[in-house]
């Protein structure tokens, strides 16, 4: 599937790079409601231990992909896995709540050189009759990092403590790096087709965008005096979003003038890649909920162990992994847009019903669920990662990889505000360590928005099966968006 020698190690370097990113998160969610009991800090306080890692690596996806197009992908990818794990390490030893946010940014932004080179890496390196089942290779290992964690995340509550849940991730990024060192030392050629470019990042924008998510993730908090609802407090929340909007608009027009921008707005032409980056979104909005809000709703509202969460997590992380390589599969043999809408129509089905009424679950309900859920998220991510890669020609793939990337961690971020918000706006602020009927009140309402956001996703996953110009562009790798590149797509495709 590979080039010989190299290339082999190339993609096992991406494997244990990608598996590091995700096991640096998932067992933190874990341990959140134990970590903020014991720390003494509210809700509020203890999403941000999540958010200062997603927003930092949302922000800094598209200057490192670009970062990666300059000066090599493997060489970038590289020092993400150093950065990371070295914040990690200053993570397990923070003494307080706000250093060890300081360490979490900037594992964020380590991860962010990492997550946004690792796909070119793997489109450059695996033949493109292949390339659906070396996408699937990359996010089976995501996957199972996220999974090790959560299967390792009740240990990090009894008899480990939280700080362990760093201090193992340390571990993992150094076994990474040891992996990924013959890479930089050997690096791959350009891929064919490719040219190089060496322009300059755009910092203005890039420091745009990173202020812009950092503003709505407050805007999204209630840092305000009084009850925490939307209703009292909108003299903070009104005036956030005012300035969020303000800054996304400037963000905007800078990328309209610089010469080497960030988003290059053209290539949201291509139908296909468009709908796909809000679809992937969507996705990742909705595993982040679940991850984040879960262990609430089986520990607090429940009264399920911490080892029972973990248990049911994973199992639905370990068939996410199982479809993965499945998808990637189907996508190679069929090239049918129709996975991406299954799959993610099972992810919507399944919130659907846990929205409803999870007062009423049992561990068998929970179970098949979750399991209907893994097997969709499975399917769609292979899928739809492997139609974004090809959707680019090969010079935009360090773009293409940035926004696939960006568009996940932003949805992870915005699945942490609504499930911080659904469970906020009923219990309150304060977490305990007792069971806690209201949670399931949170719960569904989290739940319930989310899923209607996700049967939103799947329509625009379909979209393009209707769409001329997106069917024309799933018969070949990459279609130039304009009109005359349609017009000579439409030629080929007549014979």
């Amino acid at each position: 599937m590979t080039t010989p020698g190299a290339g082999t190690r190339t993609v096992v370097a991406v494997i244990a790079g990608t598996f590091l990113i995700m096991f640096a998160v998932s067992p933190i969610s874990i341990v959140l409601p134990t970590l903020a009991a014991e720390l003494g800090i509210d809700l509020a306080e203890a999403s941000w231990i999540m958010t200062a890692y997603l927003v930092p690596l949302t922000a800094c996806l598209l200057p490192s992909g670009r970062l990666g197009d300059q000066f090599g992908h493997t060489r970038i990818f590289f020092w993400g896995l150093v950065l990371s794990t070295c914040a990690a390490i200053a993570g397990s030893l923070a003494p307080h709540w706000y250093l060890l946010l300081i360490a979490r940014a900037v594992q964020g932004v380590g991860a962010a050189l990492v997550s946004a080179n690792c796909y070119p890496i793997i489109t450059a390196t695996v033949a493109s009759n292949q390339r659906g089942r070396g996408v699937g290779i990359a996010t089976m290992a995501s996957s199972l990092g996220s999974m090790a964690g959560t299967a390792l995340g009740p240990l990090f509550v009894s008899p480990l403590t939280w700080r362990w849940a760093f201090a193992t991730a340390a571990a993992a990024g150094c076994i990474a790096i040891s992996v990924a060192w013959p890479t930089v030392v050997s690096p791959i050629p350009e891929p064919a087709g490719a040219t190089p470019r060496r322009n300059r990042t755009d910092w203005p924008g890039a420091i745009l965008l990173l202020l812009a998510l950092i503003v709505a993730s407050l805007s999204l908090n209630h840092f305000h005096d009084g009850p925490e609802t939307f209703a009292d407090g909108w003299r903070w929340h009104l005036p956030m979003h005012g300035v969020t909007a303000a800054l996304f608009l400037m963000f905007v027009l800078i990328e309209q003038r610089v010469p080497e921008p960030l988003i290059r707005f053209s290539q949201f032409r291509n139908i296909r890649f468009s709908t796909a980056m809000v679809a992937n979104g969507v996705l990742h909005m909705t595993m982040m909920m679940t991850i984040f809000s879960m262990p609430f709703l089986m520990q607090r509202g429940l009264g399920m162990s911490a080892v029972t969460t973990a248990g049911l997590v994973a199992t639905m992380q370990a068939v996410t992994v199982a479809m993965t390589l499945i998808g990637g599969w189907l996508y190679d043999r069929t090239r049918s847009p129709w996975l991406c809408v299954v799959g993610l129509s099972c992810v919507a089905g399944g919130l659907t019903i846990l929205g409803l009424d999870p007062s009423g679950m049992d561990i068998v309900t929970l179970f098949i669920l979750i399991v209907i859920m893994g097997f969709g998220s499975g399917i769609f991510l292979t899928t739809n990662n492997t139609r974004i890669m090809s959707a680019l020609s090969p010079e935009y793939r360090g773009f293409a990889s940035g926004m696939l990337e960006t568009t996940r961690q932003y949805g992870h971020t915005l699945g942490v505000a609504v499930a911080t918000i659904g469970l906020s706006g009923v219990i309150g602020g304060a977490v305990t360590s007792e069971t806690n009927p209201a949670v399931l009140e949170g719960f569904a309402l989290s739940a319930a928005v989310t899923a209607a956001i996700t049967w939103v996703g799947v329509a625009l996953a379909a979209y393009p099966i209707w769409s001329r110009s997106a069917r024309i562009s799933d018969s070949s790798d990459v279609v130039d968006p304009s009109p005359l590149g349609l017009a000579v797509a439409r030629r080929a495709a007549r014979g």
